[in-house]
């Protein structure tokens, strides 16, 4: 069944995927972004907005007429190692608008290592020690996950390892971010994404992924 699906971070490299594959699949798709120059790509069922995704209004703008929502909003990289509340701020103001508005379901893009998720060495040694970059950016990914359990919508969180460039592979699943491998590739993060617009298997879940 065909969708109209809202994305925010349609500028960053595995929400530029879901963009590409979700008007593959046939999709109609709204993307909120701060520079619409940015989003290359062009498609007549592709609609996109400039705006903030911290900004009640626009997002509102984005999500209104939709089926769904994809959220693949991140800080960039490795971000600049102090804390950051942009991704749970945008996320809120998505699950506001979504009541107000009717919508059901969210996808959003998580970290392993959010909700405890992972190796007791990964979070209490690699992480800390190794990947500080990754503390501030995993917590506002905890705060994320805590408004979406708060929320009555049917949410699905993906926890991410690396994301590196390359083709689509098969993905392994974990409920706990145990014995998943180390990196995912954008194009197979994507379409996992994607297919949770439409899949009742992980509603209320925030399932671990890689290659």
């Amino acid at each position: 069944m065909m969708s109209k699906i809202a994305v925010f971070g349609a500028t960053g490299l595995t929400g530029g995927l879901v963009v590409q594959q979700a008007l593959a699949r046939g999709h109609e798709v709204v993307a909120l972004v701060r520079d619409p120059r940015r989003l290359t790509t062009k498609h007549p069922r592709l609609e996109v907005i400039g705006g903030s995704p911290i900004a009640a209004s626009d997002v509102a703008r984005c999500v209104r007429g939709a089926d769904a929502v994809i959220h693949c909003l991140g800080i960039g990289g490795k971000g600049d190692g102090r804390p950051t509340t942009l991704v749970s701020e945008s996320v809120q103001l998505v699950l506001d608008a979504m009541q107000r508005q009717g919508l059901t379901r969210i996808v959003c893009m998580s970290n392993v290592g959010a909700g405890g998720s992972g190796t007791w060495f990964a979070n209490r040694v690699v992480i800390p020690l190794l990947l500080r970059w990754l503390v501030p950016i995993i917590e506002d990914k905890d705060r994320m996950e805590s408004a979406l359990r708060a929320s009555p919508v049917e949410w699905i969180s993906v926890r991410l390892p690396n994301i590196v460039e390359g083709p689509a592979k098969p993905v392994r699943v974990s409920a706990d971010g145990r014995g998943i491998g180390l990196s995912i590739s954008a194009s197979s993060a994507a379409g996992f994404l994607l297919e949770q617009v439409s899949s009742s298997a992980y509603v209320h879940q925030a399932p671990s992924i890689s290659n």
